[in-house]
């Protein structure tokens, strides 16, 4: 008994020897657990704040890019503009210039004598009229079609360009287009201004003067058209670019002539 007694003490003893040594360690592990898991919530913190950079760094780019693209489309917009107003003031000037024509036609159509030459004159001319107004109002309207044509396409690689698709190619496209569609605009809008009144000096060279003005009609309506026909070959062409770069939108049959 007193020998289990002795074993007893010796063991409490020895218990409160490490006891210390054993705090001391649960208490550095919970400390170290705790300076680990501050550490982890650091780096945590860090990756979202660098991600929440790359991502405003990205937006900021965007952004960027967008305001550059606006500028320089108003930029296009406001010079197309420019040229629209500078068409209709040489459009004014060309009819000024032909009201004395159209004038002295009209006063020498009544010294033809044969009242027949006379009425027949005036059909062909009012033909002629009628023919070059309804072809530039068609070719007009080819033109303006076509314009809507570039506005869809480019808002449709506008987005494109956002989404990160190289569209540098269907940009530089675009711009011809738009500025061949202009040039044809002022092709086809000095068209319409145009009087093709014969020049009258007699009679006998009544016929010549006839088809002198209506070959010049002709050869005039020709170059319009040809203006048109170039606009629109450029249109198609900057529909296939943009569909071999991406799906943006199936190519439109382009109908204007």
């Amino acid at each position: 008994m007193r020998y289990k007694n002795v074993l007893l003490l010796v063991l409490s003893s020895g218990l409160l020897f490490f006891l210390p040594s054993f705090v001391s360690s649960e208490s550095e592990i919970v400390v170290s657990t705790g300076a680990s898991q501050n550490t982890k919530q650091n780096v945590r913190e860090n990756i979202l704040e660098d991600k929440a950079a790359v991502r405003e760094t990205i937006q900021l780019k965007k952004e960027t890019k967008v305001a550059e693209i606006k500028e320089k489309k108003e930029t296009f917009k406001e010079m197309l503009q420019v040229q629209k107003e500078e068409r209709k003031t040489k459009m004014e000037q060309m009819k000024e210039s032909f009201k004395e024509k159209r004038a002295d036609f009209k006063e020498k159509i009544e010294t033809i004598k044969d009242e027949r030459k006379k009425q027949l004159t005036k059909k062909i001319d009012n033909r002629m009229t009628t023919v070059n107004k309804n072809q530039t109002d068609r070719m007009l309207k080819a033109l303006e079609r076509l314009t809507e044509h570039v506005d869809k396409l480019e808002e449709r690689v506008s987005k494109a360009k956002e989404n990160g698709v190289n569209v540098t190619s269907v940009e530089t496209l675009i711009t011809t287009a738009r500025t061949d569609i202009s040039a044809a605009m002022a092709i086809v809008e000095e068209q319409a201004a145009k009087d093709y009144a014969f020049t009258i000096t007699d009679e006998a060279s009544l016929g010549q003067s006839i088809k002198a003005s209506y070959d010049l009609l002709s050869q005039d309506l020709k170059k319009a058209q040809e203006s048109l026909v170039k606009a629109k070959e450029v249109v198609v062409t900057a529909y296939k670019a943009a569909g071999a770069l991406e799906k943006i939108t199936p190519i439109p049959t382009v109908t204007t002539l």
